[in-house]
């Protein structure tokens, strides 16, 4: 497990996404990455876009207040913003690999494994607490005239400095060049590639490249000896290549 080093010298990131977008998707492991890399000097505020095409998206996915992403993401976020990313990723290994949509069962799964309280959770989704941090995030989306999905807002800790706009997806050296300007700190080690399957419980190829940035053939040795070791499991979703844990009580493609 990694431990968050405290440091004066940090970065804040504001992050807008969309949940049912691919190119919010492909920012996921660059997001993971900053975390790791940048562990103890960045902070990351993943804020669901309160736009209307994204509400509208999630209204059309879900049949009420508990199957809704945007409702349930804020209520995880009651319990904390760790809580709220863990909570978030377990939803998008069930709903993304298989282009389905999201159930009450998926939520109430995820929410699980997050480490969410499921009582106070399912209060809050009731709660019109929610619908004032929507109104809350809307403001703050407003604000910083976000355009464009995914967008990342970048503040340093001196208050006379504006902030840095990112939208759409870059290569990941973009957000690294933004950070090192801004506080100009060096990166952490990775983790291995078995500890990065087991902290995120279901990872594509695609990922495991972005976040290691191995040659499409070493990576493929290297998860083939974890394979003939009866550590992970590679599962074909979609006509994409993921990767979990052997030891997965149940397999992920039975859940989604």
């Amino acid at each position: 497990m990694l431990l968050l080093e405290q440091s004066d010298r940090t970065v804040e990131i504001f992050y807008f996404f969309d949940p049912f977008s691919n190119d919010c998707i492909a920012m996921e492991p660059i997001i993971n990455k900053l975390l790791i890399e940048y562990r103890g000097h960045i902070t990351i505020k993943k804020i669901l876009a309160p736009s209307l095409s994204v509400l509208t998206k999630c209204q059309a996915q879900s049949t009420s207040s508990d199957d809704n992403v945007a409702l349930a993401y804020k209520a995880a976020e009651i319990q904390g913003q760790s809580k709220a990313r863990s909570f978030i990723r377990y939803i998008f290994n069930r709903i993304n690999p298989s282009n389905t949509i999201c159930t009450k069962e998926m939520i109430d799964e995820s929410a699980k494994l997050a480490g969410i309280d499921l009582q106070s959770f399912h209060e809050d989704l009731q709660s019109p607490t929610l619908d004032a941090m929507l109104k809350y995030d809307l403001s703050v989306f407003r604000e910083m005239d976000i355009e464009s999905l995914p967008a990342m807002v970048f503040f340093s800790g001196d208050v006379k400095s504006e902030g840095v706009k990112v939208e759409e997806c870059y290569p990941y050296h973009i957000y690294t060049y933004i950070i090192n300007e801004l506080i100009g700190i060096e990166k952490r080690q990775l983790p291995s590639i078995l500890d990065y399957i087991r902290a995120h419980e279901l990872v594509s190829f695609d990922e495991l490249k972005t976040i290691f940035e191995w040659r499409a053939g070493l990576l493929l040795n290297e998860l083939k000896k974890l394979r003939l070791q009866r550590l992970i499991d590679e599962v074909d979703l979609n006509n994409q290549s993921f990767y979990q844990l052997k030891q997965s009580n149940i397999p992920i493609q039975t859940k989604i």
